[in-house]
């Protein structure tokens, strides 16, 4: 069962994950952001899912390849971490049950600085400086992002492996990113 009409695609779940990243990006509270970015992680995994019934691969066989594929990706372990440790409060073992550690290095919450750019409307800018929350993720690799490189990588490299197997984004509306159409 899909979300009609809005879910029906992996294309349509692409768009979900950019509104999911502007909403993490600009949530100023840090609990709303966690609450936000959460739900970018388990969007950006149902990815997965979602390309996989696309091409009709339904037995696990048809799906392995694919998943050996992603989980060499340092950006998609990490949303697999994050998404199925939250979803499932701790990571465990398939076969075993017993508890297993996430190959992501630490996901914390942390101050940034930011550029404001505010607008009159008429052509004049004002950039001002401020500070507020951020994340960042420290990924399998040791490589650590602040939260708009990871949530921007993550969909760099889903947008560009749906075009790579002929799966067209169409760009939604600055209105329907942000929230503001009805």
């Amino acid at each position: 069962m899909t979300l009609a009409p809005s879910l029906a695609s992996p294309a349509a779940l692409f768009r979900k994950l950019e509104r999911e990243s502007y909403r993490t990006y600009h949530s100023r509270s840090r609990v709303h952001k966690a609450d936000h970015f959460f739900n970018f992680c388990v969007t950006a995994h149902a990815m997965r899912d979602y390309f996989l019934e696309h091409l009709g691969k339904i037995h696990k066989r048809d799906k392995d390849p694919f998943h050996a594929e992603w989980n060499t990706e340092p950006l998609l372990v990490a949303i697999k971490d994050i998404a199925n440790s939250s979803k499932h409060f701790q990571l465990r073992d398939r076969v075993s049950g017993e508890r297993k550690a996430a190959s992501t290095m630490g996901v914390r919450h942390r101050r940034s600085k930011f550029i404001e750019i505010y607008s009159d409307g008429a052509g004049k800018f004002e950039a001002i400086a401020a500070e507020g929350q951020d994340i960042s993720v420290k990924l399998s690799d040791g490589t650590t992002l602040p939260l708009h490189e990871f949530t921007h990588g993550v969909m760099n490299y889903w947008r560009d492996y749906l075009r790579q197997h002929g799966i067209k984004i169409k760009r939604q509306s600055v209105s329907q990113l942000i929230g503001s159409a009805a």
